[in-house]
């Protein structure tokens, strides 16, 4: 500093416009920040909603590249963990199928469709131990809905119960068996041929 030379505060004009600059690109900031928290859920839906299209078409690449889009975005998203799912079991990639079929009822455990075919490709692969969690999720969260199914519906809740009497047929637990053959009675009193619902389930019913 020069000999002589006087320095004279800031106004406090100045710092107060400052200060309230400040507090205005915060406020804008958590404004937009807000925003996009907002605005997410539905970018996810429209990324996903394409990413079915695709699909439907077999565009299996292309519904791949949406799903993964989506889940860069909400990566705890169950219903586009379960699409990628049968994106890869449609392309017969089933260790890949298996894992993100895993994440979706991790992040779900409500999806009912996601848990009854992760069960059903245990059941194909010969591991019936491995399926009855998930058919016993199944047949708990639908237990609601038994025989109120629309005509065009897949009836979960009696496809997982006779799936369920399956394995524990080929488990060896015939006292689990035999109370969900009752269950089956008694939700389903005219459903007569036990098990055969089970192995057309298996054989290709879900296997998209």
């Amino acid at each position: 500093m020069a000999e002589g030379q006087v320095i004279y505060p800031r106004p406090r004009r100045d710092r107060q416009e400052c200060r309230e600059l400040i507090a205005n690109g915060s406020y804008s900031v958590i404004l937009v920040v807000i925003a996009l928290i907002a605005i997410r859920p539905l970018m996810v839906r429209h990324i996903l909603d394409r990413a079915e299209a695709y699909s439907v078409f077999r565009q299996y690449d292309d519904a791949k590249r949406q799903c993964d889009k989506a889940l860069l975005i909400d990566g705890d998203n169950g219903h586009a963990w379960y699409l990628l799912a049968c994106v890869h079991k449609a392309r017969g990639e089933l260790d890949a199928a298996y894992g993100a079929y895993q994440k979706s009822t991790e992040a779900d455990p409500t999806n009912v469709p996601a848990s009854f075919e992760l069960a059903v490709m245990y059941v194909k692969d010969g591991q019936p131990q491995q399926a009855v969690p998930y058919f016993e999720q199944v047949r708990q969260a639908e237990a609601g809905r038994a025989n109120q199914y629309a005509p065009d519906e897949f009836a979960y809740h009696r496809a997982a119960l006779d799936m369920l009497v399956m394995c524990y047929e080929k488990l060896g637990d015939e006292t689990k068996a035999k109370f969900t053959r009752e269950e089956l009675r008694v939700y389903y009193p005219h459903h007569t041929q036990l098990g055969e619902p089970a192995k057309a389930t298996v054989t290709g019913a879900r296997s998209g």
